[in-house]
């Protein structure tokens, strides 16, 4: 039946201009588009009308094929498992079903293929139903649906902002697609840059044009690339100090994210932006809300079944790449919030079989290609790489991560066995990813090689020493006698082996922004409070040459109106004046003072580093780290140095536990306190 006979007035279509670029069209006479384009409005042919078979036939089959699934599902009973078939717990849980579904313009997983069934004939029954046609409109599932109220869940209300006055200037986002391209994108490699390029080209010429999901992916790009600049760099290239360019940028990806209602519109796009997004929170935000912000990243890759291999799902090659890329590098980033929350070993889904992505760069991959082979030679993946096979021992061997538990409390028993196990596993790590550098790493192909390799070092060094028990560590007996030594000792390697990263002078100027994203503030503060009471040994005099190298590479400490700030000061003060005292005793000379503690002494108000918290005994003596300082010296003090004491200090009050998508202290490094498994369940370690 034709529309005019039907009553109803004849559907406008959107115009050939419209069409072509792939923009909503007003569908007046002329549309604004050709308007502003200055060209003759063209309205498009209408698509050959298709034959239907009558609705109601339809309907009818549709409906005896759901009743026929539903009663499958009611009437079937599960299947009781023998003792010989029944699985072992400690058998790895092996996926054996799931589908790609689409609902509502978005994908979506299940697991259950009844569902999944039933979820399709359903959908088939509400095309038969709708009278309109299939909007000719060419938008993404994120332009479908307006903003959804749910997001305010996680995110803060920024739908009044206005992004057209948040967005760079044009000349400006080259620059940080540059910067991005250099200093961001070999580290993290989430997006697929021949791909996104075209479309950051469209945003410096006509942004009215740009997809919404698409504008929160550029936001998190500019975003990151603000992150990786130096405040000098950003004043230097674009006008204005790195805060101003941190929450001008976090605020437009906030508020495109917002508008977007991700917890019910997301897609492959919306998750690149929100995994960048993550990755700008880095020292700047809470780490237990960033942890449980990652939680609901993981939900919704979940969600897209980016949990399940691409192979598997019948995608193609390159769609399956790179949702392999976001997959691991979400598994990553959530191991690391979790460790650094005192979590231990994340919840990721168990039933997930994705692959790690392939050695192969992004010139090599292309949307509409039908197979992928992987280079044989060194390609810009290197870091990610590595990156993977860390990630493998952390899901495969959880063992590793209770045995480090296990040492951090200073026991001096343990099981050699399990002790053992982890010593092994590290050794096939420290192979594998040897085997990984030797065949794929080329230091002249960039820095990003030189920091692989790098990070393989430190790593392996790192988890080397935690899984070895207190007992068998060279200081034992001599600088370290009790658990309370021993987390000294922890805090003082775990900041030199960040330090020496900082010194790589291959890679300082372009990557030392994410290697000093891992600083733990917490952890320098506990250390230097820890230099109170110990005056002397070889751990103390390491300690203080870390916090010299601190104050050197993490400028931001120079600024007082943060609180942690404050406190790491005012610590520092205080433990030099003892240290100074010490070694004038011992050598009959005054030393000379740091020229960082001059500095903190002329900025800081004396009214504050004369300030005692009640907590501090006024009669406490200096400590020796010798084995009579560490236990006679300790019990005649009384004084208890747990780390919970030691950030007594700081008012708990003071925090800002508001929604973590508002920025605090203009996008600088902010300290967050916890308890004392939330300092060392990350272990210092930096799990990239």
């Amino acid at each position: 039946m034709s529309s005019s006979s039907s009553g109803k007035p004849p559907r406008v279509l959107a115009c050939v201009l419209c069409q072509s670029r792939k923009i909503k069209c007003d569908r007046k006479t002329p549309c604004s588009n050709c308007i502003k384009a200055n060209v003759a409005c063209t309205p498009s042919t209408p698509a050959p009308a298709r034959k239907r078979r009558r609705p109601n036939q339809d309907l009818q089959q549709r409906l005896a094929r759901c009743e026929e699934l539903l009663s499958e599902y009611a009437t079937a009973k599960p299947a009781v498992p023998s003792s010989a078939d029944s699985p072992n717990h400690d058998e790895v849980w092996k996926p054996r079903g799931g589908k790609l579904i689409v609902d509502d313009g978005g994908v979506k997983f299940i697991d259950s293929y009844l569902w999944a069934n039933i979820h399709s004939e359903l959908s088939a029954m509400r095309e038969i139903l709708e009278d309109e046609d299939t909007v000719d409109d060419p938008c993404t599932p994120a332009d479908s649906q307006a903003s959804d109220l749910n997001a305010g869940l996680i995110l803060s209300d920024t739908s009044e902002a206005n992004l057209e006055e948040l967005h760079p200037q044009p000349a400006h986002v080259f620059r940080l697609w540059q910067i991005f391209l250099e200093r961001v994108n070999p580290l993290t490699k989430v997006i697929h840059v021949p791909t996104v390029q075209p479309l950051l080209v469209e945003a410096a010429t006509s942004r009215e044009n740009v997809p919404k999901n698409v504008e929160a992916l550029l936001f998190s790009i500019y975003l990151m690339a603000t992150v990786s600049l130096t405040d000098d760099e950003c004043v230097e290239r674009f006008g204005f100090t790195k805060a101003e360019a941190y929450n001008r940028f976090s605020k437009g990806c906030r508020s495109a994210l917002m508008r977007i209602g991700i917890l019910t519109n997301y897609d492959l796009v919306v998750l690149q932006a929100l995994v960048l997004y993550l990755f700008s929170l880095q020292g700047r935000y809470d780490r237990h809300a960033a942890w449980i912000l990652n939680g609901v990243i993981v939900r919704i890759a979940q969600k897209m079944g980016l949990h399940r291999d691409g192979e598997f799902l019948g995608l193609p090659p390159f769609e399956t790449e790179m949702r392999r890329r976001i997959w691991w590098r979400i598994l990553l980033l959530d191991a690391m919030y979790a460790l650094m929350s005192g979590l231990g070993h994340s919840l990721l889904p168990r039933s997930w079989d994705t692959k790690p992505p392939l050695n192969i760069n992004d010139s090599d991959l292309y949307p509409n290609m039908t197979t992928i082979q992987p280079r044989d030679t060194p390609t810009d993946m290197i870091f990610c790489l590595i990156c993977s096979e860390i990630a493998t021992v952390m899901v495969d061997t959880p063992e590793i991560h209770l045995v480090i538990l296990q040492n951090e409390m200073g026991l001096e028993t343990y099981d050699p066995e399990k002790i053992e196990k982890a010593y092994k596993r590290l050794e096939q790590l420290d192979r594998d990813m040897t085997a990984i550098l030797t065949k794929y790493s080329d230091f002249s192909m960039g820095p990003v090689h030189v920091l692989a390799t790098e990070c393989k070092r430190s790593m392996i060094e790192k988890l080397r020493e935690l899984i070895s028990p207190m007992v068998t560590q060279p200081e034992w007996g001599n600088e370290v006698l009790t658990p309370k030594d021993y987390l000294f000792k922890m805090s003082v390697t775990a900041g030199e082996q960040n330090l020496k990263m900082y010194e790589l002078s291959a890679t300082r100027g372009v990557f030392l922004w994410f290697m000093m994203s891992h600083f733990q503030l917490e952890l320098f503060i506990y250390m230097v409070g820890q230099l109170r009471w110990r005056t002397t040994g070889k751990l103390v005099d390491r300690a203080w040459e870390s916090v010299g190298l601190v104050y050197r590479f993490h400028t931001e400490l120079w600024d007082l109106s943060a609180k942690a700030h404050l406190s790491a000061a005012i610590f520092t003060i205080r433990a030099w004046k003892v240290r100074e005292k010490a070694l004038q005793e011992a050598t009959g000379v005054v030393p000379e003072t740091p020229d960082y503690v001059l500095k903190l002494q002329r900025i800081l108000p004396a009214e504050d580093v004369k300030h005692t918290h009640p907590s501090e005994s006024s009669g406490l003596m200096s400590i020796s780290n010798t084995p009579a300082g560490s236990q006679a010296g300790m019990a005649q003090a009384g004084v208890d140095v747990a780390w919970d004491q030691m950030l007594g200090f700081v008012d708990a009050g003071t925090i800002d536990w508001s929604d973590m998508f508002a920025t605090p202290n203009g996008g600088q490094a902010q300290a967050t306190y916890g308890g004392y498994g939330g300092v060392f369940g990350g272990n210092g370690i930096n799990w990239m």
